[in-house]
């Protein structure tokens, strides 16, 4: 690979972008893809240098981007469009390659007049010009299909196209770097945007020529979006063959931006472009237009085309080096100059390029990998960390895990597997009854209504505060918006799916707000969980590595660690506050993550002694009414004072530890926070800002987790029939083991059991936000400083959404089931960039505790005690839950099976 025309920048963070449209493969792919890849071998062949370069082609996949545009188009004419996006990137590869079409604009433009020319069935192709004969096979094919108006935008299209290609040859012998606005009118045709859209109509079987001007904002944003992702994400490749005609290159060299700020840029770009497309989209579907089945069908295959492009610049190789496999993973950093790689959880170190590793992925410590035989792929990929050794190449095991933990932070999202391995339709309404499945189009009006019950100056605050549960269970459950009044303030609950998604995935307009997060940012500082966009922004960018999915299997590992020595002290019989029991186990097992390497025991328990006085604290601080009460001098206040002056004491003694130590990351969270750096400044936290996401960190993977545990016991107690379904599998899995990480995937209905338990009881039941800048919701104007709601336990409760919402039932989550419903119907974890940073964690602490305690335990609850009452502070608990264990007859399990081995 070439070296980087700019030396000192040799890495990017690509961010998480937004995938608000559905991504669908064709329900024939996999065969599609292979005929394809055989046409071209047939036609174009010839074009190649010899049998290497053309297998090198081929192994882009280039062929599997027409299955996923057009998933909804007949057998022959996605191969059609498969093959004719295989034609059309030979051209452009050649285009980029100084060594054939590149290397003259001249000689490409009568290469191009040539092509053109031969697109007429009427004038026979030369056999000994393989462009010519190849296109001619694709007219033949391809033009029957076509009104006489579409074969008049075909031949103009591909001109566009030809056009682009020249004068970005042009630009590149002349190293000129145009502006923006002239950089994406050329891409706009080098990209094939005119063809692209008309082998969508193709691919539908429907002519919108007529309707081209209603369509205008429409292509507008579908275009712009789908060019600046192509540019994002093949970078590296673009970097590497010095091409000019790119955003990202245009705003780095013609504005003067540094890589990491073009990249964040283009990102905000590529989100404000996908939401205007949707909005113009959903104001057709509307209108008049929206009633006609072709304008459906067309807009429909937009979506598709949009999503689908998104997909296939993931898993190419073509941006990512000749070898590189894609394994899921959509955000990360990306080594410009390396033969081969794909997203890593950090940057390379120092260190790592004196040892020339500069092809390891995605999990990689830092520490150079012993070199690999020929021809077999050196990234190690989702490896985990290890503080002595080289990352492992994930097993088939590995990424079953990581996918089975992913089906809990995002339920519904499973790919479901038929014979071809592909992903089915996951557009289709759900049922009877339900709302817009995920990626389907509104076509009804927004429902906007006031609630009920409000009195004079307190407004709905009363009932918000002393009755919640009830207050959000007695709205109109087919309501999009719901106006609330907060003593004499309006305030908005955005009460179905498509309202949440639009505030979780908008931060800038609805940002972290309201009283409870300024409360919460006076007592424990402006971590992740309440720090405003432009610092979460950077402070997510900087934490992101330290939860990887990579880390996940040696966290777990400290998890079975603490569920061990929990389980010891247990005896049959004792009753125990499984409330109290939850939240100490999960706080120390959160302690033992972020203090793995360093803090001996006494640490780990002055962590648990302080944090529940803090806590407790903290809620009682945040609803109270004035700030009167914490200024009493009361023996709660003098406790409160005192755990925070000991838990500031701790963590700054820590955090000297760390600086004064080896300073590597040993692969616990304390020294990621101290060893992280900005990729822009070069610096990384300070003292009081790694307090803060300590602070932030330990509170939140207490109380989520802690209520999460306490209400799947509770329920299984009272539903003897899933626990004994639960038991069954723990049986055949574990018989009676703590499990690791290779057993995740292997426990499906315990994942199931977690993901319906938060959803009747999420731990986060109700969020605000507060808008920056005056927006729209529902059509709905909505003034500057608003207060937006959003609640997870009115969604999951809403009879709109689910069937028989009240009925805890673990089985609504099998894929076939959960396919149907609408996106964003399940948000325990958030959603957008500001979702949690440890879901996927969360996910393995909440399966590791689960399954470690049914399989040796049984809780019940004790006579005559009512429990498991939800109690709505800042997190939905259970309050006190008394319950007896009692020891499990199982399975036993193989002689010597330990739960090191097991993970």
């Amino acid at each position: 690979m070439p070296e980087s025309s700019d030396p000192e920048i040799t890495e990017f963070f690509l961010p998480e972008l937004p995938r608000l449209l559905p991504y669908v493969y064709h329900p024939q792919a996999a065969k599609l893809e292979i005929a394809s890849n055989g046409w071209v071998r047939r036609q174009l062949g010839d074009t190649f240098a010899g049998e290497e370069d053309l297998l090198y082609f081929l192994r882009q996949r280039n062929g599997i981007y027409g299955p996923l545009t057009v998933p909804e188009a007949t057998d022959q004419r996605a191969l059609d469009i498969a093959d004719w996006y295989q034609y059309v990137t030979v051209i452009d590869s050649f285009v980029s390659d100084r060594s054939a079409l590149g290397a003259s604009a001249d000689a490409a433009r009568a290469v191009f007049a040539r092509i053109l020319g031969d697109f007429d069935t009427d004038v026979e192709a030369d056999e000994a010009f393989p462009y010519g004969r190849a296109g001619q096979d694709l007219w033949r094919r391809i033009s029957p299909g076509l009104s006489p108006a579409q074969i008049g935008r075909f031949g103009a299209s591909l001109e566009a196209f030809l056009r682009g290609c020249a004068t970005e040859i042009h630009a590149k012998l002349t190293d000129r770097v145009p502006d923006y606005e002239d950089c994406l009118t050329v891409r706009l045709e080098s990209f094939g945007c005119d063809f692209i859209e008309l082998m969508t109509e193709y691919g539908a079987e429907v002519d919108m020529t007529e309707l081209i001007p209603e369509f205008t904002e429409v292509h507008l944003h579908c275009r712009r979006q789908m060019i600046i992702i192509n540019d994002l994400l093949s970078w590296r490749k673009e970097h590497a063959q010095d091409d000019k005609m790119t955003v990202v290159r245009v705003l780095t060299e013609g504005e003067g931006l540094s890589l990491q700020q073009a990249v964040d840029r283009l990102c905000d770009l590529v989100e404000e472009h996908e939401k205007a497309y949707i909005a113009a989209r959903d104001e057709i579907l509307g209108g008049a237009l929206g009633e006609r089945e072709d304008v459906r069908r067309y807009l429909r295959g937009l979506d598709h085309l949009m999503g689908g492009s998104q997909e296939f610049e993931y898993l190419t190789p073509r941006y990512f080096g000749d070898g590189s496999v894609w394994d899921g993973t959509t955000s990360g950093w990306v080594d410009l100059n390396a033969e081969v790689t794909r997203f890593r959880d950090r940057p390379h170190t120092p260190a790592e390029d004196a040892d020339g590793a500069g092809t390891a992925g995605p999990g990689d410590t830092g520490r150079a990998t012993a070199p690999e035989p020929e021809g077999v792929n050196a990234v190690a990929e989702d490896a985990a960390p290890d503080s002595g050794a080289a990352p492992a190449r994930p097993t088939a095991d590995d990424r079953a895990a990581i996918a089975r933990l992913r089906s809990i932070v995002s339920p519904g999202t499973e790919r479901r597997s038929g014979g071809d391995g592909q992903e089915p339709d996951a557009s289709e309404a759900g049922g009877p009854g339900r709302r817009p499945a995920r990626g389907a189009t509104r076509t009804e009006p927004w429902k906007v209504v006031t609630a009920p019950g409000a009195l004079p100056v307190l407004g709905h605050a009363l009932p918000l505060w002393r009755r919640p549960l009830e207050f959000l269970g007695g709205l109109p459950t087919d309501a999009d918006l719901v106006e609330i009044r907060l003593g004499p303030k309006k305030a908005y609950l955005a009460h179905s799916p498509e309202l949440a998604q639009q505030v979780l995935t908008d931060s800038r307009t609805f940002d972290k707000g309201g009283p409870l997060f300024e409360k919460a940012r006076l007592l424990v500082g402006n971590g992740l969980v309440s720090s405003e966009w432009a610092p979460h922004k950077r402070q997510r960018r900087l934490l992101q590595p330290a939860f990887h999915p990579s880390r996940v299997p040696g966290y777990i590992g400290l998890m079975g660690e603490e569920l061990e020595e929990e389980l010891a002290a247990w005896e049959p019989g004792k009753a125990l506050d499984v409330s109290d029991t939850m939240h100490g186990l999960t706080l120390k097992i959160t302690a033992r993550t972020m203090f793995a390497t360093t803090a001996d025991r006494r640490a780990i328990d002055e962590v648990a002694y302080c944090m529940p006085v803090i806590m407790r604290g903290v809620y009682k601080r945040m609803i109270a009414p004035t700030g009167l009460q914490e200024k009493l001098p009361t023996a709660h206040n003098r406790d409160f004072e005192q755990v925070r002056v000991r838990m500031r004491r701790l963590i700054r003694e820590t955090v000297e530890a760390y600086r004064t130590g080896d300073s590597e990351d040993t692969g616990d969270l304390m020294s990621i926070l101290v060893n992280t750096r900005d990729e822009e400044t070069g610096e990384g936290l300070s003292d009081e800002e790694i307090h803060d996401q300590v602070m932030t960190l330990l509170i939140g993977g207490t109380e989520t987790t802690g209520n999460t545990m306490a209400w799947v016991f509770h329920t299984l107690a009272t539903h003897p029939h899933i626990e004994e379904r639960l038991h069954e599998e723990l049986d055949t899995v574990l018989a009676g083991r703590v499990p690791g990480f290779g057993d995740l995937h292997r426990l499906p209905y315990t994942g199931r059991v977690i993901t319906e338990t938060l959803r009747m009881y999420p731990p986060a039941w109700l969020l605000t936000r507060a808008t920056t800048r005056a927006t729209e919701l529902a059509g709905r104007s909505i003034d500057a400083g608003t207060i937006v709601l959003y609640s997870p336990y009115a969604l999951g409760h809403n009879p709109a959404i689910y069937a028989d919402p009240d009925t805890f039932d673990p089985d609504r989550w099998l894929p076939e089931r959960a396919e149907g419903l609408p996106r964003g119907f399940n948000l325990p974890f958030g959603g957008g960039s500001r979702k949690c940073i440890g879901d996927t964690l969360g996910a393995a602490e909440t399966i590791i505790t689960l399954a470690g305690i049914a399989a040796r335990w049984r809780l019940r609850t004790v006579p005559g005690t009512k429990a498991g009452t939800a109690v709505p502070r800042a997190s939905l608990g259970t309050g006190p839950l008394p319950m007896v264990p009692e020891r499990r007859d199982r399975v036993s399990g193989p002689a010597g099976l330990t739960l090191s081995s097991a993970r």
